[in-house]
């Protein structure tokens, strides 16, 4: 399945949602932030959220600092 991660098309086996596709990149679940085809999402519902062929999904990183 091609999913496009910040605009660059990758290919994905076994993707259901997006707490999958978190997993797949091998991202800290309390370290980003994701819009999936243009819909700000929340943390708590990314294995509700199902993934398919050509979604779009932005990823923020969550940075600390001072």
């Amino acid at each position: 399945m091609k999913i496009h991660i910040n605009g660059d098309p990758r290919d994905f086996v076994d993707l259901k949602t997006l707490a999958d596709l978190v997993t797949a990149l091998g991202l800290e679940p309390r370290m980003v932030l994701l819009e999936h085809n243009g819909q700000a999402t929340r943390r708590a519902d990314w294995a509700k959220i199902p993934v398919a062929e050509n979604d779009r999904v932005e990823i923020l990183q969550v940075a600390a600092g001072g």
